[in-house]
């Protein structure tokens, strides 16, 4: 379960200001499968997806939520998501109750604008209470390398950088399944 003080940020630049655009709190987390070796210090995920509607990031700007879910291609594609395929632990962030804490690095795949893209993000984990844990992580990614061309307004005169920042701040609690 994702928590209310999840968020999910998007931030940019402009040749005239920076933004940020949010999504709190971000709208799924599917369930996960993961098998783990602990010879390769590797867990690997299968259906670990986090899915947000396009249309519910805010940038706190009506004409620019316009432009962005324009840019996003939201009418086309109204989800992003994050889909984590493996987690690469250092046995040193592994405490001695087995329980994982620090910074790991994974291998996931963001889908922006109907564009999927493999990325690696370095993700801090750290056991936020009881059975709750906070996943917190920024990437810089290129618009262009999700087949976006970073727009312009007012005829050019305001013009979107290619670099934005996303950064993910998620509070998820740890579940066993139900067993029959």
């Amino acid at each position: 379960m994702v928590h209310p003080q999840s968020m999910l940020q998007i931030q940019g630049k402009t040749n005239v200001n920076s933004f940020q655009c949010y999504c709190a709190p971000p709208n799924s987390v599917v369930g996960f499968n993961a098998e783990s070796s602990s010879e390769t210090q590797k867990i690997n995920f299968k259906k670990a997806e986090l899915t947000v509607l396009t249309k519910s990031l805010d940038c706190r700007h009506k004409i620019m939520n316009r432009d962005m879910y324009q840019t996003l291609k939201a009418e086309h594609y109204p989800t992003i998501t994050l889909s984590i395929s493996q987690v690469l632990i250092p046995i040193q962030n592994i405490n001695a109750r087995w329980k994982l804490e620090g910074p790991v690095t994974t291998e996931a795949y963001l889908t922006l604008a109907g564009m999927k893209r493999k990325i690696d993000l370095l993700v801090t984990i750290s056991q936020h209470f009881g059975n709750v844990y906070r996943f917190t992580a920024k990437k810089s990614l290129l618009l262009t390398d999700f087949g976006i061309t970073p727009p312009t307004v007012l005829m050019g005169m305001v013009k979107v950088k290619n670099e934005i920042i996303l950064d993910i701040d998620l509070y998820i609690s740890a579940y066993s399944p139900p067993t029959s």
